[in-house]
């Protein structure tokens, strides 16, 4: 922004107005403004205005120098240091600072002012304790004592002055200078004529009506200003549109892909524009108002940038080979990442707020009570988020895994941070909340090291001691040493119940390792084997059978006969 004063005030020399006063070399450029009383201030204001008009007065007879911006920029913060612009929201003070500084010095040069040692010093400040502010005769310009904060003690023009710089200037334009200036009517000069690279005779050469005054800028500054919004517009567009068609990979290459169009925003409102309001010499509330819209702009397209980063650098993780990209582990990294990018947002939200005056405590109450009404809203995802957080700690199932899960039987397809789904064993998929999932018990079928086949034979009533011995022997002759056999877990046989129909034999083994097919293919076998060496032994085996008795309301039997029966006796 310095560059601006620079700049504008070096292509104001057309007018020819201006004092044979050479301009004073600046000995040390980064002293600071004097602000000890009102009296050394409002010197330091006068002196260090007069001297920077002067020398970008001489600065512009000749070859600009890098020497002389530099001792230009120096004045130029001088001047402001006197200048209390803390109710200013911080983006804009520099504009704002350079928008006062001339409309003061343009009053101040026409109106009466009393002789310096007439103004309150270093002397009357000191002994009078309780000496707070100074106003100039006959004015509502008024320097005040600083109460807190780093520049504690020191007199700068006040908020009110700063203000209202505008309107004095208005309120005196039509006065006479006191004594010549370096230059004539800088702030008419501001609203025409552009910055250190635009030359003044570019613009004079503009026909009449593109240097007209309208809202405080001249025609082509608005031309200008507007044409290079609508053709940053029409490159994000265009830029927006083929990211979309590039960017449809479910890898984390799609955020990066769509981190174009917020870097392209951000170098937009942080770089162009900014320059571009140099270049141009905006002032006054437009300027002020594109300073702040594209520091807006600035902070919210950057927030939108790392947010995109932050989620593809989760999904990179996500994609790493030990990583299910469908499980628990995915879900938990990729809200990792979201909540990482919400306090990332959050932050820079914030601090964007500041940076462009939004009260501070109003934009956190309203986020408080918006957070409030989101939380009681979404009670229940919060619940199963919470239940997702269980189920990562105690890990009672995969992707992959097969389940058994209040009367679901299946395989784990997914694991959300809402809800999982099983495919069951018909082919349908249902998804259960993961406040439901933390709560059930859940049988995990693919984690069993082994699988145990119980399973009963029934022989006849009627059958001898010596055929149950000899069935007995059949069958722990078959599934002795079976494949799958476990050496810790041997098969057992044993004739365990009288039955009312059926003599009773419980067959116990297991097969290892838990494969379900593999173990249906042995079962087959086993029960083929038992069958025929059964028939060649001619042991009898008997389906379980039960015996219906209908009695009528006096306890006798009933004679069931067939309708048949009856149409063929009627």
């Amino acid at each position: 922004m310095p560059t601006v004063v620079a700049g504008l005030t070096l292509l104001m020399l057309g007018s020819g107005a201006y004092r044979s006063a050479e301009a004073q070399p600046v000995e040390h450029p980064l002293e600071p403004a004097v602000t000890s009383s009102p009296r050394e201030t409002l010197r330091t204001f006068l002196d260090a205005s007069e001297s920077m008009w002067a020398l970008v007065r001489d600065e512009g007879e000749g070859q600009r120098t890098k020497e002389g911006l530099q001792e230009v920029l120096a004045l130029d913060a001088r001047r402001k240091g006197t200048l209390d612009l803390s109710e200013v929201a911080p983006e804009a003070r520099s504009a704002t600072g350079d928008d006062v500084s001339v409309y003061l010095y343009e009053v101040l040069t026409r109106i009466e002012l009393p002789p310096l040692e007439e103004v309150p010093g270093n002397d009357d400040v000191e002994n009078r304790a309780d000496f707070e502010n100074w106003t100039v005769p006959h004015t509502e310009i008024r320097i005040h004592r600083i109460a807190k904060g780093p520049r504690a003690g020191e007199f700068l023009f006040d908020p009110g002055t700063a203000d209202r710089a505008r309107e004095f200037y208005e309120r005196t334009r039509h006065l006479p200078y006191r004594q010549p200036p370096p230059i004539e009517n800088v702030g008419s000069f501001r609203e025409v004529y552009g910055g250190w690279n635009i030359p003044i005779t570019w613009v004079d050469a503009l026909p009449e009506p593109m240097r007209t005054v309208a809202w405080g800028q001249a025609i082509w500054k608005w031309v200008t200003l507007l044409g290079s919004l609508l053709a940053a517009l029409l490159l994000v567009a265009v830029v927006f549109r083929f990211t979309r068609r590039r960017g449809r990979s479910p890898s984390g290459w799609r955020y990066l892909t769509r981190l174009t169009v917020p870097v392209l925003l951000f170098m937009v409102a942080a770089f162009l524009f900014p320059w571009l309001a140099e270049e141009i010499l905006l002032s006054g509330d437009v300027a002020r108002w594109v300073k702040l819209s594209t520091t807006a702009v600035a902070y919210l397209s950057l927030a939108w940038a790392l947010w995109i980063l932050i989620l593809a650098v989760g999904e990179r993780v996500v994609s790493a080979p030990r990583i299910q990209t469908e499980g628990l582990d995915a879900s938990l990294i990729r809200l990792t990442a979201r909540l990482i990018a919400i306090a990332v947002v959050v932050v820079l939200v914030f601090q964007g707020a500041t940076a462009v005056g939004i009260p501070l405590m109003g934009l956190i109450a309203s986020v408080s009570i918006g957070g409030l009404a989101v939380a009681l809203a979404a009670q229940d995802t919060l619940k199963s988020v919470l239940g997702s957080l269980t189920i990562f700690i105690d890990r009672p199932y995969r992707v992959g895994e097969r389940i058994i899960a209040g009367g679901y039987d299946g395989v784990v397809e997914r694991i959300g941070l809402r809800s999982t789904g099983i495919r069951q064993l018909d082919g349908n998929v249902t998804s259960i909340p993961n406040e439901k999932m933390a709560a059930m018990e859940i049988e995990n079928v693919d984690r069993r090291q082994s699988i145990r086949r119980k399973t009963r034979l029934r022989m006849a009533v009627g059958s001898s001691e010596a055929q149950v011995r000899e069935a007995l022997a059949i069958v722990r002759e078959i599934v002795e040493g079976h494949e799958g056999m476990s050496a810790d877990r041997p098969p057992r046989v044993y004739f365990d119940e009288f039955n009312p129909d059926s003599l009773s034999i419980v067959i116990f083994y297991w097969y290892e390792p838990a494969d379900y097919w593999a173990f249906c293919e042995l079962a087959e076998r086993i029960n083929l084997e038992i069958v025929r060496r059964f028939a060649e032994s001619g042991i009898e085996l008997v389906p379980p059978t039960s015996t219906t008795r209908i009695r009528n309301e006096a306890g006798d039997p009933l004679e069931l006969r067939s309708s048949s029966t009856e149409d063929g006796e009627s």
